[in-house]
């Protein structure tokens, strides 16, 4: 559920050398929960910064981004500096998609997996 237009969305902040696969399943976990998610280009600054940024951008209140070691998941109403979830990158595909999960979760306002 990619969407290119301006239809709320998560905002997922991606950096250039980051391939998209890495993301694949968080995807699938918030497409899971239904909500729809947008890439946003980004090349400045660490993993919660551009997560925080992300969050502030999206309608839906919710951004991500990663990092060589780990995802972020950021909400708009929380500090800069303090992200909702951090998931190490090399964890199992189930906790990655749970991840996903929790950030689609956290618009919808249902209770965390």
């Amino acid at each position: 559920m990619n969407f290119t237009h301006d239809a709320p969305a998560i905002l997922i902040s991606l950096t250039t050398p980051t391939p998209e696969a890495v993301w694949h399943q968080v995807l699938l976990g918030i497409e899971e929960e239904g909500i729809p998610w947008q890439w946003q280009q980004d090349d400045d600054g660490d993993a919660t910064q551009r997560a925080w940024q992300a969050a502030t951008r999206s309608p839906l209140l919710v951004g991500l981004a990663c990092s060589a070691d780990e995802v972020v998941v950021h909400f708009r109403n929380l500090p800069p500096a303090s992200p909702l979830f951090r998931q190490a990158r090399g964890q199992d595909e189930e906790q990655l998609r749970r991840l996903g999960n929790n950030a689609a979760r956290l618009v919808k306002g249902l209770p965390f997996k």
